[in-house]
């Protein structure tokens, strides 16, 4: 029952605390409150060829940078990040969400505009606000944040080996590099 113990048992964020959490750990969260829906990444042409030939126009400013609540929803057209990480469709009321993993989830993580742009600007505030140069120093900081407590040995031995390997990549792919960086 968690009685005893320090600290809740382990759940899965739901879908909007996803995105919130990821533009948050990078610096870009807006807590404006209240105001008008609005409309963050979105697949293109998505709504094409929808009834009516509505199209999604992407907020501009903080607003493409607020909170998953804000988002605008068309029942019949959700918006997609959400529903890949289980977010009811809101056709009736969901007194619990379902919680599943699935290797959509982790793809939409790694490609997703906005969870690619969230990472690129996380990366520039670890290289800003880090309190030392040293790759471990970095290392140390992105997960503090990130994770909000210190890495363990084994952990950090594992993010330096995927450093070292992205930064082998990038270096034989510069190319590569560069799509990243415009994304």
């Amino acid at each position: 029952e968690n009685r005893l113990l320090w600290r809740g048992s382990r759940r899965r964020l739901a879908a909007e605390e996803i995105r919130d959490t990821a533009l948050r750990i990078a610096g870009m969260l807006s807590t404006k409150i209240g105001g008008p829906p609005v409309f963050p990444f979105q697949p293109p042409d998505y709504y094409q060829g929808k009834k009516g030939g509505w199209s999604w126009k992407l907020s501009e400013g903080e607003d493409r940078y607020r909170r998953g609540m804000y988002t605008f929803w068309r029942r019949t057209t959700p918006y997609p990040t959400f529903i890949i990480f289980d977010a009811p469709d809101r056709s009736e009321c969901t007194v619990g969400r379902a919680r599943t993993n699935t290797p959509l989830q982790a793809l939409v993580t790694m490609n997703d505009p906005q969870f690619v742009e969230a990472a690129r600007v996380f990366a520039q505030r670890i290289r800003a606000e880090a309190p030392g140069d040293t790759i471990d120093e970095r290392l140390e900081f992105a997960f503090q944040t990130a994770v909000a407590r210190r890495p363990s040995a084994q952990e950090l031995a594992v993010l330096r080996a995927a450093d070292e390997q992205q930064r082998q990549h990038y270096q034989q792919h510069p190319d590569a590099a560069g799509q990243l960086v415009a994304a």
